[in-house]
Formats: structure tokens, sequence, C-alpha cells
């Protein structure tokens, strides 16, 4: 008789513990909370939101792009050294007579020279650690870049196309510094579990592409700079 009421009182705890835990990632209304901190996710760790790309939808665009916006001659470069950038590039050069230039490291005195510049955002522990750059000294740079982009007025594209990987507490920090100077956003959908960058554009009345794949940046690049 000891035994059974130990083993029931043992499930009563475990039934409560499991009901505190659906009360602290639920809403009020029972629905996920697109506002919870996301400092405990597990960036390879699948998470279920609603998206609206797929594998029959690759892009999707909310807002209206103006296209006249994004003139040449163009940079590309990175925000945390990642290899994104370099799949903008890719992406880029199949674009013809596309006026642009792929510098992963560009300094803020060189973005005179630009009347468009695209940033892929993205911390890459790796790519920093090669490039032998520390934390602090690639935040300092790209603080560096957008103060000079601020002065120059050129147009800025926010390009966030690492997915759910590329979030992190650095990543999040350089992405803060380019969406207020971003006339569009370029994002890897499942990077926005937490709807911070569909939330960020509603808000600032901001056009936003998704892709479900970074490979669908090809289709991307020349639907904004095709001729």
């Amino acid at each position: 008789m000891k035994k059974f009421i130990v083993l029931f009182l043992a499930a009563c705890m475990l039934l409560g513990l499991a009901a505190c835990g659906r009360q602290e990632s639920t809403s009020p209304t029972g629905q996920a909370d697109p506002n919870a901190g996301t400092a405990a996710v597990d960036p390879s760790a699948p998470i279920e939101f609603d998206m609206q790309t797929s594998e029959e939808k690759h892009i999707v665009t909310i807002g209206t792009i103006d296209k006249s916006l994004f003139e040449g001659p163009i940079l590309i470069t990175s925000f945390g050294q990642s290899t994104d950038a370099s799949t903008l590039d890719t992406a880029l050069g199949r674009v013809s007579g596309v006026n642009y230039t792929y510098k992963a490291q560009a300094i803020a005195d060189e973005m005179a020279s630009y009347k468009t510049v695209i940033i892929a955002v993205g911390a890459s522990t790796k790519g920093l650690g090669a490039a032998g750059i520390k934390d602090d000294e690639e935040l300092a740079r790209a603080q560096a870049i957008m103060a000079k982009l601020k002065e120059t007025g050129a147009t800025v594209i926010c390009a966030h196309i690492g997915g759910q990987t590329r979030r992190g507490a650095l990543s999040d920090k350089l992405a803060d510094l380019v969406l207020p100077q971003a006339k569009l956003i370029i994002l890897k959908e499942d990077a926005n579990f937490d709807y911070k960058f569909t939330k960020y554009a509603e808000a600032n009345n901001l056009p936003i592409t998704l892709i479900f794949a970074a490979k669908d940046t090809v289709q991307v690049m020349n639907d904004i700079f095709g001729k």
C-alpha cells in the first residue's frame, strides 16, 4: 500500500511539472509565444513555428520592393565572417551586367565608393577564427561601416541567409545594427523562429523576402538586379 501511495504522489508531481512547463512556453491564448527568449534555444534543434515558405513555395515577399533603390556600384560584405557572403557573391555573379564587388572584410573608409551595400549578417566562430578576428573587433568594424553608410546615404540590404544555425548573441547584435538602415531584408526563414525579422519588417513597413533555402538567393538577386 505504501509503495502505491509513493508511486501515486510521484506521478502527480510529474504531471504538475509538465503543466508548469506548458504554461511557460505558451501565450495566454494557448499558442506558442513568439516573444519568448531565444537564449536557451539549441541552434541545431528543430523548432516548430508557422513558416510561409515551403518545398512547394521557396520564395515569399511581404511588402513591395522598389528596385530603383538598388543602384550600382554594389558591394557585398560580411558581418560575422560566415560563408553566407560568399553565397551571395555566387548568386549575384549569375546576374549579367551587374557592377559589384565582393569583399568580406571591407572597411568603413571604402563605403563612399558604393551606392548599394548588401550585408550578409551571421557570425561564424570558424570564419572569425580563420580570419583572426575577435568578436568585439568584428562588431566595431560593423558599427563603423553602418555609421559611414548613414553619412553616404547608400542603400542597405540586410541578408540573413544562414538560417537558424546563424542565430546567436553576436549575430543578433550585428543584425540589430543593420536593420535600422536597411531598405530590404532577405531572410532564410528558419532563422525567424521567434518572428524577430518579420515583426521588425511589419513594424517599420520594410519589405522582407523570405527564402526556403540559401540557393534561392540566385532567383532573389536576379529579381532585384536583373534587367
